[in-house]
């Protein structure tokens, strides 16, 4: 790294990447690196890892030009399976939802539900929708983050599992405010999603269900 390039520290250690606080060329930026798997054969890691990296970096160039608030990318660096991106200021809305007035998560969760139906009428399925992988900066603007999981798609089934992860973290982690928070985020969905496409939205939600009871009939086997 030249010095207009500079990793400070550590500031995240995840099962597939790592997470780096540093500058780029002057700015505040997040590097982050896929890390090498020693159990997979050298040659098919590195393609993994380059083809991952490629698709994310890709995936956050797309999204925000259509507007969605994800980190900008500053440099996409294959040789070393790394994302450089801006560093975004702010909380994860998982440390500060259950601290909000019903007011202020009714207005997030919907403008997050917006988001989603946005990213979903254009084939692209997030794959990790968390409320820890949404920031909240100090102007109210919603950041979404982490598109490791990304994948292009328009099937139902693809759509309703990314909801249906929400959901469930939603239930988790923020069980007390479960149903006005997701009640919230569909609203904003349904309103995303447009009149032009309300058989394909009430598709979507009525498939979460499906899901769901799939989920039950497994667990029930599982007992057996």
């Amino acid at each position: 790294m030249s010095n207009e390039i500079i990793v400070e520290k550590l500031i995240h250690k995840g099962a597939e990447a790592s997470l780096y606080y540093g500058s780029w060329f002057g700015k505040e930026a997040i590097f982050k690196k896929r890390i090498p798997k020693g159990y997979r054969i050298e040659q098919i890691d590195k393609i993994l890892r380059y083809n991952r990296t490629l698709n994310e970096a890709k995936a956050l160039i797309r999204v925000k030009n259509y507007g969605v608030l994800v980190p900008p990318v500053y440099e996409i660096d294959i040789e070393n399976s790394t994302i450089v991106m801006k560093y975004i200021k702010g909380e994860k809305l998982k440390d500060i939802l259950n601290s909000l007035t019903t007011t202020k998560k009714v207005q997030y969760l919907k403008e997050i539900g917006k988001i989603i139906a946005y990213l979903h009428k254009n084939g692209h399925i997030h794959g990790d929708i968390t409320t820890s992988n949404i920031i909240l900066t100090p102007t109210q603007e919603l950041f979404i983050i982490d598109f490791g999981l990304h994948d292009y798609s328009d099937s139902i089934e693809d759509k309703s599992t990314d909801l249906h992860l929400f959901k469930r973290v939603l239930i988790s982690s923020h069980g007390s405010d479960y149903t006005i928070c997701f009640d919230a985020f569909l609203e904003g969905y349904r309103e995303g999603y447009g009149i032009e496409k309300i058989n394909e939205c009430r598709d979507i939600l009525k498939n979460i269900s499906i899901i769901e009871t799939r989920g039950r009939y497994v667990k029930k086997e599982d007992r057996l």
